[in-house]
């Protein structure tokens, strides 16, 4: 059943995106060996965090360069997603090891109950390290919205200012900020239904699902989410208009540009002869 669900998938990509939808396909299966890849490495006991960020930079590469190529657009946005990766991989660190919610929940006994508990891994890097995996996704796809619509202002209104630029780039933000977020929340409420199931049948009052770890858990994952994408907004906007308007013009317009001063120096000393 999985192998005809996702060759219908393929069909339906190839069609609808040619080239882009296959090259997209096979970037989803790459994403996948590489997530496997960094879990086995946490497992093997390399430092969970760093393993993550380094693995969330490698997905960032194949989502942007391998599926629309290396340009201003798709390196202004890795370069946006690193620094939003970077800034709440420290603040995560800080919430997750003060809120005490890494390890497994009470919810958690039956599945994990055959096993053993000493793992040897810093749990609260494992919270940390799937925080940011959930939040690579969502902050990727705000990112090249923002550099894709940008450098199509810039190409029809070439004499913006960085200031336009950037206030453009913002009332673009405040546009999928909607829909984004509804994206994030839909996406995690669908998860957890079988939570709200579960503390519907065993009865759990107001503030024992309030503080309940596996419900801190998804809160603070859908919330690290959409500050993500929030603050990927104005950075991406930012660092966006900076590169448009400060970009070197390519060298046949330096070439035309350099005949043209010619061009004139010359006409200018032919009427000085005269």
């Amino acid at each position: 059943m999985e192998f005809i669900l996702g060759t219908i998938l393929l069909i339906l990509m190839i069609a609808v995106g040619g080239i882009r939808g296959a090259k997209t396909f096979a970037a989803m299966y790459a994403n996948i060996i590489i997530l496997i890849v960094t879990v086995f490495l946490i497992a093997c006991g390399v430092n969970a965090v760093a393993v993550t960020i380094i693995g969330c930079a490698v997905i960032g590469v194949v989502i942007l360069f391998w599926i629309n190529g290396v340009n201003i657009k798709t390196v202004t946005a890795f370069a946006a997603i690193a620094t939003v990766l970077l800034l709440f991989a420290a603040v995560m660190l800080y919430i997750g090891s003060s809120s005490h919610i890494q390890g497994f929940a009470d919810e958690n006994t039956e599945e994990i109950c055959w096993y053993s508990p000493d793992i040897g891994l810093d749990m609260r890097q494992v919270t940390l390290a799937m925080m940011l995996m959930g939040l690579i996704g969502a902050i990727t796809d705000t990112a090249i919205a923002i550099t894709s619509a940008l450098f199509e202002v810039h190409e029809n209104n070439p004499e913006l200012s960085m200031s336009e630029l950037f206030i453009s780039g913002m009332n673009i933000g405040r546009d999928i900020i909607g829909t984004t977020t509804n994206t994030l929340l839909f996406a995690y409420i669908g998860e957890f239904m079988t939570l709200v199931i579960w503390f519907r049948e065993y009865e759990y009052s107001l503030a024992e699902i309030i503080n309940s770890k596996v419900f801190c858990q998804d809160f603070l994952q859908i919330v690290s989410s959409g500050a993500g994408c929030m603050t990927i907004i104005p950075i991406a906007a930012l660092f966006m208009a900076y590169s448009l308007t400060h970009r070197k013009p390519p060298k046949d317009e330096e070439s035309e540009e350099t005949d043209d001063q010619e061009n004139t120096e010359t006409a200018t000393v032919n009427d000085t002869a005269c």
